[in-house]
């Protein structure tokens, strides 16, 4: 964060956070030079501004991206003032997409730039989870997809019972944030995994030793992770990457990421810039900082990623997340959706939810939409060949009957997505950003609480 005077051209006005005296303050972004800036005017400390968005005709088309919001079914407080109501409170203006179930504070690293920074050991008891999944089921009346995390989730010892339970409740597919440790030591653990389809949401921050020494304080990490993907792979366990990425460190490995992600048999990637929470707080903020479009930049240097393929999600902040899916055409070949469905329909179809088509009002429509490209398709084009991939993949679950679990398992045969999720921390805190949190934790008192506002102001 640096000092700033009152420069720029004003775009909105919005509550932040004074990093300094914890306190709720005045704050407006203002467009200067190409670039979006959160300039903030404490009564004690002054003025001073924190990078928004490092593109500013990025943060202005991202607008254009917003959706009407669908509310919670119900919320667990009464408001009385942010942030001291989360839970969600009426003030909330959006559902939940993902939730974070964190079920222990103990992890097998120690790494500097976790966002977490537990005070307080805990582990969660299967009531504990009971409560959390109960909140999150009786907000949403459903919850597809969860993800369990920590600390390191694999060191519970109810970590199971935690999945069993999750599945049994209609939960679709669980995934687990991992430092891929324990998965690359236990073989067996690796049989469960696959046996149930749980998802490892791997971490995987580039190639490059120092990257690996400055993110997680071991060098010879990366080699590690590279060597439990191929096992992953041999043995058919279904795993995701996630990587963290902070400016001068391993921004410049973004592409290369990408290109090993759309050559992997992973089945998404998540980019998240450095997050100044937790054991991070300490680090220099402006000189690590990064931003979507910083990202999406970077990602582009990468063959497989067309120029326009992100967008925001249309649910969140547009300042949030931005997304990209991709269908498999074959022989390591992939199209852009938006592309392949066009514009409006692709957004119709990813606005509020995770993972699209998995209820059978958007499957119909998705169907629909597939039967006219198809009168209309080129034979030659590479468009028919995805489908006639899709077209097969209908054809099976209109055999079998729909339901969203085949939906589901057909999506991940056919497609890729990379997203890109910014977090906030006490510097660019955005309260206009909070009340569209879709990302939220759960909480063993029943609570839906912003990750980025538990991240700032409970940590512990």
């Amino acid at each position: 964060m640096t000092s700033a005077t009152n420069t720029g051209k004003l775009l909105s006005h919005t509550l932040a956070w004074c990093a300094a005296c914890r306190k709720k303050i005045q704050a407006r972004l203002v467009d200067r030079a190409d670039k979006i800036y959160l300039q903030k005017a404490c009564p004690k400390h002054g003025i001073s501004e924190v990078l928004a968005s490092g593109d500013s005709a990025w943060y202005l088309s991202s607008r254009a991206y917003i959706k009407p919001s669908q509310e919670p079914l119900g919320y667990k407080t009464s408001y009385k003032g942010c942030p001291e109501s989360c839970g969600f409170c009426p003030e909330h203006q959006q559902h939940t997409c993902l939730p974070v179930i964190e079920i222990l504070d103990r992890c097998d690293m120690n790494c500097p730039v976790c966002l977490k920074d537990f005070n307080r050991p805990f582990e969660f008891s299967l009531k504990d989870f009971q409560r959390a999944l109960g909140g999150v089921l009786k907000t949403e009346g459903g919850c597809p997809v969860i993800n369990l995390s920590g600390g390191e989730p694999t060191l519970h010892p109810l970590f199971r019972d935690f999945i069993t339970h999750s599945y049994s409740k209609g939960v679709l597919q669980v995934t687990v944030s991992t430092t891929g440790l324990r998965l690359l030591a236990d073989k067996e653990l690796r049989a469960y995994f696959k046996d149930t389809g749980t998802i490892a949401a791997l971490q995987f921050d580039g190639f490059s030793p120092d990257s690996w020494g400055f993110m997680r304080g071991d060098p010879a990490l990366g080699q590690k992770k590279l060597r439990l993907i191929k096992l992953l792979e041999k043995e058919r366990v279904k795993y995701s990457l996630v990587a963290t990425v902070a400016k001068g460190v391993n921004d410049t490995e973004i592409g290369k990421i990408t290109d090993l992600f759309f050559r992997s048999k992973a089945l998404s990637l998540m980019f998240q810039p450095l997050c100044f929470t937790g054991r991070a707080s300490g680090l220099e903020t402006e000189k690590y900082r990064l931003t979507i479009p910083d990202i999406v930049k970077a990602a582009q240097k990468s063959r497989f990623i067309g120029k326009d393929d992100f967008n925001p999600l249309p649910c969140s902040h547009y300042s949030c997340f931005a997304l990209a899916y991709y269908l498999a055409s074959g022989k390591g070949s992939f199209i852009s959706l938006k592309d392949f469905l066009g514009r409006e329909f692709y957004l119709d179809a990813i606005a509020n939810k995770t993972l699209p088509g998995l209820d059978k009002s958007a499957y119909g429509q998705l169907k629909e939409k597939l039967y006219a490209l198809w009168s209309a398709a080129d034979s030659s084009s590479e468009n028919q060949a995805v489908l006639d991939r899709i077209r097969g993949l209908i054809r099976s679950m209109e055999r079998d009957g729909f339901s969203p679990k085949t939906a589901l398992t057909a999506g991940m045969d056919s497609m890729k997505a990379v997203f890109i999720h910014s977090f906030m921390d006490a510097h660019n805190m955005d309260f206009g950003r909070l009340v569209k949190c879709c990302n939220p934790y759960a909480g063993a008192d029943g609570r839906l609480v912003p990750m980025c506002s538990q991240n700032t102001f409970f940590q512990g």
